[in-house]
């Protein structure tokens, strides 16, 4: 799969970024541009895509530097304004993360040795071209740490994505009435842990030092240890894996984050996936199939693609499918040439041997 290698400054990651991807980039533009004429009627896309990038400047003041340097570098390379490059960044923060997405981390008895992660990122809208624009960045973090990220032309956060270390993260939505424009972006937020942190603990410990935006259940996965962070703008909650086995959809688990469960967005216009995915029911049958299909059985990384790709997992929104072994620092990343990419063979890559 298409691999890009950053390094040195915040600025040279930025340049060497927007450089290489910048026919990528201006096609994510297009996307956006395209989707917003629909909405619009082909009215035009253009006021609609002017305040969105208003809004997302909100979100400016509380990026980390490098990231903002690196955003700036990239916008330039690429030759497409500063707030395309920042829309693409904080569209989920603006959407309150209407992805739809499944992830388990496994371990203990379950695996016969260390942890492994996996995770289907879906998305409602988009999922074509996001299917398509797939790239695996490399890069040298703030600090020195190497981290890899699977992600899109033109994003600077990791949303699924493991460090040298050993860590290995996912992002997923969770429906949350705690939310604010006054916040580290939640890729961001994460990208930086990612950089900063050497263990599951280090990692979440980082995530809750910056201030939130949206509702997410992150899952942190790392050779010896497991934990989903249950995220609202201001509070957090910690689960554990209970016999090895640990799962995480779109809604909050803890007992502690349930006062904070927000409704479910409605269905978006165009969007491939039926009213049903957009609920709580649905988010509830997945994290029970889940452990239905992780019960009673030895799992390694081809079991986890096919739990991953069960249909009453996978939907026509699942743009990506990775399945992470922290350990040995080695992913699998399905490349189905459409949604759900899990039909697709899976890519073998070794990160750092």
């Amino acid at each position: 799969m298409r691999t890009i290698e950053l390094w040195g400054t915040a600025a040279e990651r930025g340049r060497r970024h927007g450089q290489t991807l910048a026919a990528e980039i201006r096609q994510m533009r297009r996307e956006i541009l395209r989707y917003l004429a629909r909405l619009s009627f082909y009215a035009g896309a253009m006021p609609a895509f002017g305040v969105l990038q208003v809004l997302a400047r909100r979100f400016w003041p509380f990026i980390p530097l490098h990231l903002r340097e690196e955003m700036i570098a990239a916008a330039t390379g690429a030759q497409v304004g500063l707030g395309t490059l920042l829309l693409i960044n904080v569209a989920d923060d603006l959407a309150n993360n209407t992805p739809r997405c499944s992830a388990l981390a496994v371990g203990e008895g379950l695996t016969g040795g260390p942890y492994l992660m996996g995770r289907n990122l879906d998305y409602p809208v988009f999922t074509e071209p996001l299917s398509r624009l797939q790239t695996l960045f490399v890069m040298e973090g703030a600090g020195g740490q190497a981290l890899a990220s699977l992600a899109w032309p033109g994003f600077v956060g990791v949303c699924t994505g493991i460090n040298r270390a050993g860590v290995a993260l996912a992002q997923l939505s969770s429906m949350s009435r705690d939310r604010t424009l006054k916040g580290v972006p939640a890729a961001m937020r994460f990208r930086h842990a990612l950089e900063a942190g050497r263990t599951v603990t280090q990692v979440a410990a980082q995530v809750m030092n910056l201030p939130g935006t949206i509702g997410n259940n992150l899952m942190l996965c790392g050779p010896g240890e497991a934990m989903v962070v249950e995220l609202s703008a201001r509070w957090v909650a910690v689960r554990r894996p209970q016999g090895g086995l640990l799962t995480a959809t779109n809604h909050y688990q803890s007992p502690a984050m349930h006062a904070l469960k927000g409704r479910f967005p409605p269905r978006p216009p165009f969007s491939v996936l039926s009213s049903y995915h957009f609920t709580e029911a649905y988010s509830q049958a997945r994290d029970q199939r889940l452990r239905q299909l992780a019960a009673g059985q030895k799992l390694g990384p081809l079991e986890l693609q096919t739990i991953l790709a069960d249909t009453k997992i996978a939907n026509l929104g699942t743009a990506l499918c990775a399945i992470f072994s922290p350990s040995d620092r080695t992913l699998w990343v399905a490349q189905g040439p459409e949604p759900p990419v899990n039909r697709g063979p899976f890519a073998e890559i070794t990160l750092w041997p």
